[in-house]
C-alpha cells in the first residue's frame, strides 16, 4: 500500500470522525438547531458575514492557513476589520457569533440572569467527569445552573468580603515587602531581573496561599523551590492546552493526542501539588479562629455543609490556579505600560511618599492616580480580552440579525476598548481619562465607555477574586514605584494562552529610586 493511499485513509478517517462525533458543547448548552423555524426576519444567523464556510470544517481552516492560535487576539482584530461589527465563525457545527460594537456587547452582558451561562471548557469537563475519585463536579468555572450557583456561593462569600480583605492587608504588606527584597536579590549587574514572571508566580502563590489557607508558605525565598517552578509550568501548560483543545481540531476526544496528554499531566501536577499544600494546612492548623482572622476564608470553605470534601478541595485548587496566572500577567502588562511613562511612575511614587511603610486601606483608597493607571492597563491589556455568553432570551436582535436562544456569542471588550468610537486616543496609555474632574475636565474628555473595561467579567459570573487582585496590585505597584524606576527590557507584545499573556521571557530593569 502506497504512502499516499495510507494518508488518504487517515484523512478520510479523521474527517468522518469530525463529522459523526457527538460534540459535548451541543449537549451542555442544549443548542437549538437553526434548521428549525426562525423568527420572521431576512437576517438570521447564517446571513452574518464571516470567513468562507466549508462542509465539515466550517471556518476552522483559517487557523491552519493565515492565522495562529497564539495570536488569537490579533485574529479577531483582523476579522473585525474585514467583516465589520458582527462576525460569524463556525466550527464543528457550532456557530460562534463575535460581537465588536459597544451597543451589542452591552445588550448581551446586561441581560438579567440568575444563572448566567458561560460556555465551558470541554477538555475540563471530559477530564473531571472521568475522575470521579477527585472531582464531584466540573468546578466553579465550568459548571452551570444550580450546581454552579451552589459552588459559587459556597466557596466565595468571604473572598469577596471587603471586611475580610481589609483584615488581610497587614499580611499582604509583609508579602509585598518580601517581594521587593527578592527583586533586589535577583537583579544582575545591570539591575535587570531575568524571567521576572518566575518571581511573580512565586508572589502569586504566596499571596493566594496566605489568603485562602491563612498561612505563609515561604515561596518568596531567594532560590524558588522546585515545587513553585513545577506548579507555574503546569498552570501555563493547562491554559495553553485549553486553548488548543477549544480552537483546534477536537481530535483529542478520540485519540490520546499531545494536547490531551499535556492537559492531563498538568492537571495531575496542579491537583497533587496544591492538594498537598491544603492537606498540610489542615494538619498544621487545628485551633479556633475569630471573625477577622485571615484563616476565615479557609475555614469558611471547609465548614460549608452544602459542599462535599472533593468540591471544597477542587474549589481551592481552581481559585489558586486562576489567581496565580491572572496576577502574573496583569502585573507584567502594567509594568510594560508604566515603563514607557516615567512621569506616571514618578506620580505614583509621589502619591505614597508620605505614607507609612505598612500601607493602610485608607492609603490605598486615596491613591486615585495609581488606581487610574491600573484601570488604564486593564483597558489596554486585559488578561481576558473577550467574554463568552450563551443567549438566554427567546431571541435577540444584534446589529440587525436575529439570534435565537442557545446561540454562543463572544463579546470582544478589548477590541471595543481600542476603538476610537469608544475611547478618545484609544491606543494611548492615558490614566488621566479616569481622574478628570472640575470645570476644565473637557480637556481630559477621554473616557467615553467605561462599562467596556471588564477584565474580570461582569455580573454573577464575574471573577470572585477581583477585589483581592485590585488591592494587591495597588499595594504592590505602590511599593515597586517607591523603591524603583522601572524599564521593560523585553519585546512589548502579547500572546494568547487562553488568557492574554506577555510574550516571554519578561526581563525588567529595576533601578533604585533616588
Amino acid at each position: 500500500m502506497s504512502v499516499t493511499l495510507i494518508l488518504i485513509y487517515i484523512v478520510a478517517a479523521f474527517v468522518l470522525c469530525l463529522f459523526f462525533r457527538n460534540n459535548l458543547l451541543h449537549a451542555i448548552i442544549k443548542y437549538k438547531q437553526f434548521e428549525t423555524s426562525q423568527v420572521s426576519s431576512d437576517k438570521d444567523i447564517y446571513n452574518i458575514p464571516g470567513p468562507t464556510r466549508f462542509p465539515i470544517v466550517g471556518t476552522k481552516w483559517i487557523y491552519f492557513w493565515n492565522y495562529k492560535l497564539n495570536q488569537l487576539h490579533s485574529v479577531y482584530k483582523d476579522l473585525n476589520r474585514r467583516f465589520g461589527r458582527i462576525v460569524l465563525e463556525v466550527g464543528d457545527g457550532t456557530p460562534i457569533v463575535h460581537l465588536f460594537s459597544k451597543q451589542d456587547i452591552e445588550k448581551v452582558l446586561k441581560y438579567p440572569s440568575k444563572y448566567p451561562f458561560r460556555p465551558p471548557s470541554e477538555i475540563f469537563v471530559y477530564h473531571r467527569r472521568a475522575r470521579k475519585d477527585r472531582y464531584s463536579s466540573c468546578g466553579i468555572v465550568n459548571e452551570q445552573g444550580e450546581t454552579w450557583h451552589k459552588l459559587r456561593y459556597g466557596l466565595t462569600p468571604n473572598l469577596t468580603s471587603p471586611r475580610i480583605l481589609i483584615g488581610f492587608l497587614p499580611i499582604l504588606n509583609e508579602i509585598c515587602d518580601d517581594f521587593i527584597e527578592l527583586i533586589k536579590l535577583k537583579r544582575n549587574e545591570d539591575n535587570v531581573v531575568i524571567n521576572f514572571q518566575e518571581l511573580v508566580n512565586a508572589l502569586g502563590l504566596e499571596a493566594l496561599c496566605a489568603l485562602l489557607l491563612g498561612r505563609r508558605m515561604g515561596f518568596l525565598a531567594e532560590n524558588p523551590s522546585e515545587q513553585v517552578r513545577n506548579l507555574a509550568s503546569a498552570v501555563k501548560t493547562l491554559f495553553i492546552t485549553q486553548r488548543d483543545s477549544f480552537f483546534g481540531t477536537g481530535l483529542w476526544k478520540y485519540l490520546p493526542t499531545k494536547t490531551w496528554r499535556d492537559f492531563v499531566k498538568s492537571e495531575d501536577t496542579i491537583y497533587e501539588t496544591i492538594s498537598a499544600i491544603v492537606d498540610k494546612a489542615l494538619d498544621d492548623e487545628k485551633r479556633e479562629y475569630n471573625d477577622l482572622d485571615v484563616r476565615n476564608i479557609f475555614y469558611s470553605i471547609l465548614s460549608t455543609p452544602e459542599l462535599d470534601v472533593k468540591d471544597k478541595k477542587s474549589g481551592i485548587i481552581d481559585l489558586m490556579t486562576a489567581g496565580v496566572e491572572t496576577l502574573a500577567h496583569t502585573l507584567a502588562f502594567l509594568l510594560q505600560h508604566l515603563s514607557q511613562n516615567s512621569a506616571s511612575q514618578l506620580q505614583i511614587a509621589d502619591e505614597f511618599r508620605n505614607c507609612p511603610p505598612v500601607l493602610t486601606i485608607d492609603n490605598l483608597a486615596e491613591a486615585m492616580y495609581t488606581k487610574a493607571c491600573i484601570q488604564e492597563s486593564y483597558r489596554l491589556s486585559p488578561t481576558t480580552f473577550a467574554i463568552a455568553r450563551v443567549i438566554e432570551d427567546t431571541s435577540v436582535n444584534l446589529s440587525g440579525y436575529n439570534l435565537r436562544a442557545g446561540t454562543f456569542v463572544l463579546c470582544h471588550t478589548m477590541i471595543a476598548c481600542h476603538s476610537e468610537e469608544n475611547f478618545k486616543y484609544a491606543n494611548h496609555f492615558l490614566p488621566e481619562r479616569w481622574t478628570a474632574t472640575g470645570k476644565d475636565s473637557s480637556r481630559f474628555n477621554l473616557r467615553h465607555s467605561p462599562n467596556l473595561v471588564l477584565p474580570f467579567g461582569i455580573g454573577r459570573r464575574s471573577c470572585p477574586g477581583k477585589r483581592f487582585v485590585d488591592m494587591e496590585l495597588t499595594l504592590l505597584i505602590a511599593k515597586i514605584m517607591k523603591s524603583f524606576q522601572v524599564d521593560y527590557c523585553s519585546e512589548f507584545d502579547a500572546t494568547f494562552e487562553f488568557l492574554l499573556a506577555p510574550k516571554t521571557p519578561v526581563n525588567i530593569r529595576f533601578c533604585d529610586r533616588r
